[in-house]
């Protein structure tokens, strides 16, 4: 009972990735932000971080609104994909006191992903293929969703220690099997540049005794083991399918075009949201591949709706959060460090996992924003007894 008003955050936590949950997230997210408000006297989180970062973001979305083409679908989209993963954001922030929370709400996470896991394998299992209408969501859905996971349960795991671990790392192997039946090549690369990071950082702030050397080798393995898989994915997938070929991939012949615009229109763009391309440039849109209805990188759909503004107030933000990350590292604490760590691979991982398809919307971009919450909050409060 103690421990009730985790209740919301922690089935939002559960829920968030599975399709078909829109109203529970919801209902869940407004119970969470209504705890956090109500609470808040209580809570006394610190400072809210990156204000200014956050205020121009929202500053240039609604000033995106009178010139956008389609104004009502540009505010359900700011709608969506701001004021809902703020509400996420700072009630998890303000939630997320004590390490003890912080567990809590990653063991709900986890819980998820390990449910996600076994009905994908499940279903690859009996139909011999990833099903994208499905409880367990799309192949997509489920790189960005490995991405954010990979740095929690690094974190998870070197705070919990001893049997714990073990659970964890099964879990991480778990992910990994699942994310080789996506068929998606980008998962590999970002986990390889999460992982090489991630171990760059621990040695470098003290927390791991790997040598120089046995530094380098980790590294050169695993990169030769990335490659090996990328290409296992890129044959399996498309085998003699020239346009699955990195040469021949569509995007490339997509990117140009999108830049042109945005070069065309630097100051203003269509409004903001990720379907602005359909609606303003739709010749460019490739007609042997409707799927690319979007710019398939964050920055380029960001440029599209709201010019070079829009690009520069994104990127604000995600240097104003690895600046936050950055200050926790440099703390004496241990604690504070890892969580630095961990937050700095979570946004590297988010970012480049999204230059090639822009998934930072829905429950992608809510998830960021709740786990971004929950590592300020508790960061921010463990920086403050350290002081």
């Amino acid at each position: 009972m103690r421990d009730l008003h985790l209740l919301p955050f922690m089935v939002l936590l559960f829920i968030l990735p599975f399709p078909g949950t829109v109203a529970l997230r919801l209902v869940c997210l407004a119970a969470a932000f209504l705890v956090a408000m109500l609470l808040w006297r209580r809570f006394a989180p610190p400072p809210i971080p990156c204000k200014p970062a956050l205020a121009a973001w929202v500053a240039v979305a609604l000033l995106s609104l009178p010139g956008a083409v389609d104004p009502a679908y540009s505010t359900g989209e700011i709608k969506n994909e701001i004021l809902y993963t703020m509400m996420a954001f700072i009630a998890f922030f303000a939630v997320t006191r004590r390490e003890e929370d912080l567990r809590k709400l990653l063991i709900t996470l986890f819980a998820g992903a390990f449910t996600i896991c076994v009905l994908a394998l499940e279903s690859r299992a009996r139909l011999g293929a990833w099903m994208d209408a499905s409880t367990y969501g799309g192949r997509a859905s489920f790189v960005g969703y490995a991405v954010v996971l990979a740095p929690m349960l690094l974190l998870f795991g070197v705070l919990a220690g001893g049997r714990r671990l073990a659970a964890v790392a099964a879990l991480f192997l778990m992910v990994l099997v699942t994310a080789f039946f996506t068929q998606e090549r980008i998962v590999w690369v970002t986990l390889f540049v999460q992982g090489a990071l991630a171990l760059l950082l621990l040695r470098a702030y003290g927390l791991s005794r790997l040598s120089p050397a046995r530094l380098l080798t980790a590294v050169a393995l695993g990169a030769v083991l990335v490659g090996a898989v990328f290409y296992s994915v890129q044959d399996w997938r498309f085998k003699d399918n020239a346009a699955g070929s990195l040469s021949g991939d569509s995007r490339l012949g997509l990117w140009p075009g999108v830049a042109r615009q945005i070069a065309d229109h630097p100051l203003a763009g269509a409004g903001f949201g990720r379907g602005v391309l359909a609606k303003v440039r739709p010749d460019l849109i490739p007609k042997e591949n409707t799927l690319l209805s979007h710019a398939h990188n964050v920055f380029l759909n960001y440029g599209l709706g709201m010019g070079l503004p829009g690009m520069l107030a994104l990127a604000w933000v995600f240097l104003g959060l690895l600046r936050e990350y950055w200050r926790f590292c440099s703390a004496p604490d241990e604690k504070l460090k890892l969580v630095g760590i961990a937050g700095i691979v979570l946004v590297v991982g988010v970012v480049l996992r999204n230059q090639v398809n822009d998934m930072f919307i829905r429950d992608q971009s809510m998830l960021f924003w709740a786990l971004s919450g929950m590592l300020l909050g508790l960061g921010g409060r463990l920086r403050l007894e350290t002081h």
